[in-house]
């Protein structure tokens, strides 16, 4: 390499150049770590595979805007933020790159999180905390979840960001234009995820209180002003959760086995996609060593052994604080009212955790090093399990042996959401969903597509699609590994008359004729 240097000086000049560019310039630094980011999360992309949920999502954003907000409005309550933000997206792409544009959609946010971090957070907290904020952003390993899940959350975590950042100068000495870009960031966060709602209180109730007690009280009027436009603007929306609430609360899927599990957020995310990964222990490591930096930065700031608190320490205390405080009133309402806290709601907190830890980061002497060894180690680890998982070509394998070999006359029977299954990757041939009373995920479009079929007598040889072993026992099943999912196969399975007679006689009593009455 130095003969080749020596022989083109030119190339050694400019070699020279940009590394002297990266090591002295806030901006080289940054465009290195985004175009990292950028390469490194942009090779896995490019994947074919959605589960369950992200189906839900691509179809929703699919339908038309009418068919869209009649399904939120009286089936599933869901903001509808998300579903009109990939909509835009999925326009831009031809049919056949649907898949890759779904995942594009969460992939541009974490770049997008990644530049508001270099700009907005910079300008409030300096160099070193917005380098720290990007480069966590690049290396935890919620981001690699979050950048390419085809839901809300990264769009939820990133509204969020620029809700803590703005408001956090708003509670300082804001200009007009602050309180307008806090407010629109809040009134987005609100119609992306509901938990944003618990989170924003708190964030609201930490500013508050920091008004308060520096005595600005000229700034109470624009501040309380913007959080009750934000309310009312909100409100409308509210009233959705608040009447459709009790048939979803029926069917909620999330049990307290969630609940006990949930705190893995902080130290083995995301435990349910890489348990059994080999590089388990590196991703743990580097989750748990930033959970750590956050807890011990807070306890020396509340502590008072920050001789000189200053805009980090105030960024510190309010993202952990906000963050903690939601996560210990979701476990209360979990225990008082229902199940409602799983690790994977969790993640949209994700970007704040970083905020906090980069707070940390920034002001420290000693942890860098150490910190940022154990967060390579658990990034590539962490790459490592989730590219498997990207490209493994279960889902694949699973429609095309389906398309080969299952005539279009033969109804499937779909269990465990595979009905949404169907309706993705197997437009052509009849689905029919076996409806349980254990929250399945539907969209009534897809259930009563086929309903008149529930009642004819099946032939003598039916295919079922289950995902959570409910036909294990039958001996003439094939299984398809990974295709929901790293921790869970697909059974295809061939059932005989009678035992699907009972089936489908099952599901029109449990929902079905529910629908049908609708």
């Amino acid at each position: 390499m130095r003969i080749f240097l020596t022989k083109f000086p030119h190339i050694s000049a400019y070699i020279a150049l940009v590394s002297a560019t990266i090591r002295h310039s806030f901006t080289g630094k940054a465009c290195l770590l985004i175009g990292i980011t950028a390469v490194f999360y942009g090779l896995l992309i490019n994947n074919l595979n959605l589960w369950t949920d992200e189906i839900y999502s691509v179809l929703m954003a699919k339908d038309s805007l009418g068919d869209m907000f009649h399904l939120l409005l009286t089936e599933d309550s869901k903001p509808p933020l998300y579903y009109l933000y990939l909509k835009g997206i999925l326009a831009l792409f031809p049919n056949e790159y649907e898949i890759w544009g779904a995942h594009f959609a969460s992939y541009i946010l974490l770049l997008a999180a990644q530049l508001f971090a270099v700009t907005e957070v910079r300008k409030d907290y300096g160099d070193r905390t917005a380098l720290w904020l990007v480069a966590l952003m690049l290396l935890m390993p919620q981001s690699l979840w979050l950048a390419f899940e085809v839901r809300t959350y990264m769009l939820s975590a990133f509204l969020m960001l620029a809700a803590l950042v703005y408001g956090l100068r708003v509670s300082e000495q804001p200009e007009l234009r602050d309180y307008f870009k806090l407010g629109a960031a809040t009134v987005l966060a609100l119609y992306s995820h509901y938990y944003c709602a618990l989170w924003l209180m708190f964030l609201y109730l930490f500013l508050l209180a920091d008004i308060l007690r520096a005595r600005r009280f000229k700034q109470l009027k624009p501040f309380l002003a913007t959080a009750g436009a934000a309310a009312l603007l909100f409100a409308p929306w509210l009233a959705v959760p608040l009447s459709t609430g009790g048939e979803i609360s029926r069917n909620w899927y999330v049990t307290m086995d969630f609940v006990r599990v949930s705190a893995q957020f902080f130290t083995t995310p995301p435990a349910a996609e890489i348990w059994q990964s080999p590089f388990f222990i590196a991703t743990t490591l580097a989750a748990t060593s930033l959970t750590f930096i956050v807890i011990c930065g807070v306890t020396d700031t509340v502590g008072g052994k920050m001789t000189k608190p200053d805009s980090n320490s105030k960024l510190l205390t309010t993202a952990a604080g906000t963050v903690l405080a939601t996560y210990l009133l979701l476990i209360l309402l979990s225990v008082t009212v229902r199940p409602m806290v799983t690790t994977r709601y969790m993640y949209i907190f994700s970007l704040i955790w970083y905020a906090a830890g980069a707070a940390v980061l920034a002001k420290s002497s000693f942890l860098p090093r150490g910190f940022i060894i154990i967060a390579l180690l658990g990034f590539a680890g962490t790459y490592g399990d989730f590219k498997a998982a990207f490209f493994d070509r279960g889902f694949y394998n699973l429609a095309h042996d389906i398309k080969a070999f299952v005539p279009k006359d033969k109804p499937i029977l779909a269990f465990d959401n595979n009905n949404l299954f169907c309706e993705y990757y197997l437009p052509e041939h009849t689905c029919l969903a076996i409806v349980g009373a254990d929250g399945e995920i539907l969209r009534r479009p897809s259930v009563m597509k086929n309903i008149a079929l529930y009642g004819k007598e099946p032939g003598e040889v039916t295919f079922t699609l289950s995902s959570y072993g409910q036909m294990r026992n039958n001996k003439d099943c094939l299984n398809y590994k990974s295709a929901y999912r790293i921790s869970h196969g697909t059974d295809l399975c061939k059932l005989d008359a009678a035992h699907v007679r009972q089936l489908l006689k099952e599901s029109l009593d449990l929902r079905l004729n529910k629908y049908e009455r609708h």
